[in-house]
Formats: structure tokens, sequence, C-alpha cells
């Protein structure tokens, strides 16, 4: 019996020495093992948002997670294209697309409903921002107005672009992204007289007040970059309407510029994160949704973006707190108006045709 317990006492305390290594390990090893090795394609957006997400989103998931996360950057329509091209055999999990893209996505079966089991962070995201039975989820909210050099007169109303004096000193968004159809929404209120959520759906009266826009239009602009530039430098006097989260960054970073805001109001951008049908990697990419709409990084991209959180609970410094719709109810008070997609995406191939046509010609 003596020798017994002396053989058995140094196998417990082997098993013992053992299990108190298994408590020290880090336990994300044990939790996310099924992730290690992996690789995971999302689609981002350009500028300043896909730089934030590049720089802090990726490193972070890549290092919890042990995988690897391959980001490409584009526009709405041009995400959609990708999906389109690969709708047979995706290589992307993840897409971002704004609000407008969600419906297109959905009816063709590019995107896949979003799995709530597998997104905790979902609950968080305020309901108005859940779109197309959860198909898509914002994660950024901005306004969306024209802006200007701060060395001419402010533009207080939209209805200034049409002013004598931005002859030929005022650069438009190229007709390709969602932001034309907004201003050719607040064409059709100025010819019909009816506030701007209803003369969208009489985008057509709004054509010939395009045309008188067109002597102002010195350019026609695809890279916010590039315009921003332009009207820091002089070259013209006033652009958009495009993105806060693509302006007030510069502005932060010392640009020349205002971003107005106009009597009738501004339009709220909203850019939302999707699952790809038939995604290469499901888990994964709902992972990293969830941690797109994590508190931490909400937080984090806002302030680095100057744009709105989508999620409830995020304390913002004061200085990003004081200019973006946050909570939901400053959507209100800020007078930002969102379209019916679902009415006027039909209409997307004609509303581009005939930009085109007044624009171009």
């Amino acid at each position: 019996m003596t020798d017994t317990t002396k053989r058995t006492g140094p196998k417990t305390s082997r098993r013992r020495l053992l299990a108190a290594a298994g408590v020290a390990s880090p336990m994300f090893f044990i939790r996310n093992g099924w992730a290690a090795g992996k690789s995971l394609y999302v689609g981002t957006y350009t500028g300043v948002q896909g730089e934030y997400v590049r720089k802090f989103v990726i490193p972070k998931f890549q290092s919890d997670l042990n995988c690897k996360v391959f980001q490409t950057e584009n526009v709405t329509l041009g995400n959609i294209g990708i999906l389109r091209t690969q709708k047979a055999n995706p290589n992307y999990s993840v897409m971002m697309m704004d609000d407008v893209g969600v419906p297109i996505a959905k009816a063709e079966h590019l995107i896949t409903q979003l799995p709530k089991d597998k997104i905790p962070n979902l609950a968080k995201v305020f309901p108005n921002f859940m779109y197309n039975d959860s198909y898509g989820a914002a994660f950024a909210v901005s306004t969306v107005a024209p802006w200007f050099n701060k060395s001419v007169k402010p533009v207080e109303s939209f209805a200034d672009l049409w002013s004598e004096r931005f002859r030929g000193r005022y650069m438009m968004v190229t007709p390709k992204q969602t932001q034309t159809v907004q201003l050719l929404a607040v064409a059709a209120s100025m010819a019909t007289g009816k506030p701007i959520l209803e003369a969208q759906y009489e985008l057509e009266k709004g054509w010939p007040k395009m045309a008188e826009l067109k002597p102002n239009v010195q350019t026609i602009y695809d890279s916010i970059n590039t315009a921003i530039l332009a009207v820091s430098q002089g070259q013209a006097d006033a652009a958009g309407p495009d993105f806060s989260k693509a302006v007030l960054p510069a502005i932060a970073r010392g640009a020349p510029l205002v971003q107005a805001k106009p009597a009738e109001g501004a339009f709220a951008g909203v850019n939302t994160v999707t699952l790809v049908n038939k995604a290469p990697e499901p888990d994964l990419g709902a992972a990293f949704i969830d941690h797109i709409l994590s508190p931490a990084v909400q937080k984090g991209m806002a302030e680095y973006t100057i744009a709105a959180p989508s999620v409830s609970g995020v304390d913002l410094d004061a200085k990003t707190a004081a200019v973006v719709p946050y909570p939901e109810s400053r959507m209100k008070e800020m007078k930002l108006y969102v379209l019916d997609w679902e009415k006027i995406n039909p209409q997307r191939g004609a509303i581009l045709d005939k930009f085109n046509q007044v624009f171009g010609s």
C-alpha cells in the first residue's frame, strides 16, 4: 500500500500542474480555436472609414481569433458589382454598403439574413437601423450635405447651389453615387413646392431644375479627396452633397472647409454591413460583423470618422457628440431625411441615364 501511495502521488501532482497550466492559458485559444488559420475576405468603404478598419479593426480581430483578414475598399455600387460577379462562388464573406444597397442585394440573393445567435451585438443596434428583415445592419450614420470653402459666403440652403455666385464654381458628386439622387429629390422639392419626403415620389419633376444647375457645375468628381483638395485650394467654392464622415475628418486636420447645415435639413448617410450569401466563411464573417458592432469599435470608429454609432450605450467624447446625430433621437432634431429606396431603386438606371444626358451634353 505504501508503494501505491508513492506511485500515485506524483501522478496526481502532474495532473494538477497540467490543470493549472490550462487555467493559465489565454482563454480565447480555447473559445476561438475554430477560427485559427482561416482567411476572411471583407469589402469595406474607401476613405477615412476604410482606413480605420484597416488600421484598428482588422489587426485586433486577427490577433483575437488567430486568423487572416483581406480587405478591399470600394463604394456601394462597386461592392454590389463584386457580389454579382462572384454570385455562384463568392470569395467575400462580409460586404459593406449603404442602406440603399441592401434591398438590391437582398432581391438578387447576394446577401443572407444576419444570424442573431452568432452576432450578439445585433441586439444593441437601434431598431430603425436594421434593414430589410435583418439583411443589413447599420454601423455608422453620417449627415449628407453640401460643403464649401470657409472664405466664401456660407451655403445656408441647398437652393444656394443654384445661385449665380457659384457659376462655374461648384463641384458635383458623381451620379454613380446615391448623393446625387438626394440632390435630385431637393430639385424636385424646389420644382413642386412640396417637402423633400413628398417630392421624392415625383423625381421626374426635378430634371428641369437640375438643368438649371448645370452652368454652376465646374466638374463632376469621383474622388472625395480630389474634391476636398480642390475646394481647399480655392479652385472651386463649393461641392457635394457628400458624407460628413469624409468631410469632417479633413476639417479636423485643418482643411479650410465648412459642411453646410441647410435650412431645409440634410440627409442621413447610413452605412451598413452585410453577410454574403453562400459565404465561404459564414461563421467568421458573423464574428467580424459582431466585432464591428461592439461598443468599443463603434466608439473608436465614430470618433475617428466623426460619424454616429448605430448601437446604444456608446459614450462619445464631447467634440464628436456635439456634431453627430447620436443618440437616435438627434436625427429628428437635426432634420435628417432618409429616402424611400424601395421605391427609388427601380428607377436608378433611368436616373443615371438622365444625369448623363443632362450633364454630359
